[in-house]
């Protein structure tokens, strides 16, 4: 077999398996890609993420992942569902790459199984690394140098003939010596719809996303308070975001993920109950409660943050629509049990995002309740700061 025939049967394999996409890639250091990268470092765009921070020259230097790799096979799959209507009450919005089961441990297996596919086409063992969003490697520069899509205005691949951003990527650096695949040229034009409809304007035209503004970010990566001016753009997400996705026109016609894995129903779904988070006493009840799911992420105190943020803004919202999913009862509900997680006496972080949730429902008893117990703060640090917008 011909290095163009193996090449084009492992492509067929990956296809069989449900990657919706696959190109070779070289190994060569990404140049052009690090100059673009640190310059976005040097912008302070990487906000909190450290691990980002560090040697850009090895995170665009694939050969140094895995010294004895010779090539890359790089694929991408679909995770995309529908999201249907939220329930009533309050519920937050969940990603959709994060509604399934965790997309680490599935792709892995997945390209573990794709490479004893190969094992077995080529009849010998052949060396070879799985890889996905959880080394240090820039993934959407080898990505788009080698023909998996190209990088949109807002940094994500979109695929070709229509395929979108709701794709995974992920690589499996074999021995293998592959003939790489060129890149594929596709451009967003003059249309910036991804930055216009960003509701916190992370995304900067020409020079991508500033993650210290993104909501994928503050709910996730963020181990801080969010801050104050990005608490109503956040909106009703409490674990990532796809608006920059769902107003791309390239996702007009997008394709249904083909692993069951990645279904609502083998995870966290697509809407949380946020006020069953507040009930959850421990970071061990918290991880049964998440195992294989990408919501274990932020941990505990940070899912925590994101909650109390969404039920304030819902508490805040008298639009129709929102009047129409959430009942003064459900809203009596939820203050009753805001005032319940104060009672826990938790950090003052978390304190702080609770009592600013509560003093977005425009309530007199609320407030005169909410006054109350301001005044009795020990803190005159918490009780200076939720004081100025009481």
């Amino acid at each position: 077999m011909t290095s163009q025939q193996l090449k084009e049967e492992i492509k067929r394999i990956a296809s069989e398996l449900g990657f919706q996409r696959t190109v070779i890639a070289s190994l060569e250091p990404m140049e052009t890609e690090r100059q673009e990268y640190e310059r976005w470092l040097a912008l302070g765009y990487a906000a909190g993420m450290e691990y980002l921070k560090r040697n850009p020259h090895f995170r665009t230097s694939p050969q140094m992942l895995y010294p004895e790799g010779r090539s890359a096979i790089v694929v991408s799959v679909s995770y995309y569902t529908e999201v249907p209507e939220p329930p009533p009450g309050f519920f937050g919005k969940v990603a959709r790459y994060a509604v399934g089961l965790d997309y680490h441990v599935v792709i892995r297996a997945k390209l573990r199984e794709l490479n004893a596919r190969i094992e077995k086409l080529a009849g010998r063992k052949i060396l070879a690394k799985a890889y996905t969003d959880d080394v240090s490697l820039l993934e959407q520069g080898l990505a788009a140098r080698h023909g998996l899509g190209f990088a949109g205005r807002h940094t994500l691949i979109i695929g070709p003939q229509m395929m979108g951003t709701y794709n995974f990527v992920a690589e499996l650096i074999t021995e293998l010596e592959l003939d790489a695949d060129e890149a594929y040229q596709g451009t967003c034009g003059k249309c910036f719809r991804c930055g216009e409809g960003c509701p916190t304007d992370a995304i900067e035209y020409g020079v991508g996303v500033n993650s210290n503004r993104c909501i994928s970010y503050l709910t996730i990566e963020n181990k801080g308070g969010i801050p104050l001016e990005l608490r109503k753009p956040l909106g009703r997400w409490v674990f990532g975001c796809d608006v920059c996705q769902d107003v791309c026109p390239y996702n007009g016609r997008p394709n249904y993920s083909p692993w069951e894995e990645f279904s609502p129903e083998r995870g966290a779904g697509h809407h949380l109950d946020l006020l069953s988070i507040l009930n959850l006493k421990s970071e061990e009840v918290f991880r049964e409660r998440f195992v294989h799911t990408p919501l274990r992420r932020p941990k505990l105190r940070g899912l925590t943050r994101n909650c109390l943020t969404v039920i304030g803004n819902i508490l805040g919202d008298r639009s129709s629509e929102t009047a129409a999913s959430v009942s003064d009862v459900c809203r009596d509900d939820a203050v009753a049990k805001l005032f319940q997680f104060l009672e826990t006496n938790p950090e003052d972080m978390l304190k702080e995002h609770a009592y600013w949730a509560l003093a977005q429902h425009d309530d007199y008893k609320t407030r005169a309740k909410l006054k109350q117990a301001i005044d009795s703060e020990e803190d005159p640090n918490i009780r200076n700061l939720i004081c100025a917008y009481v």
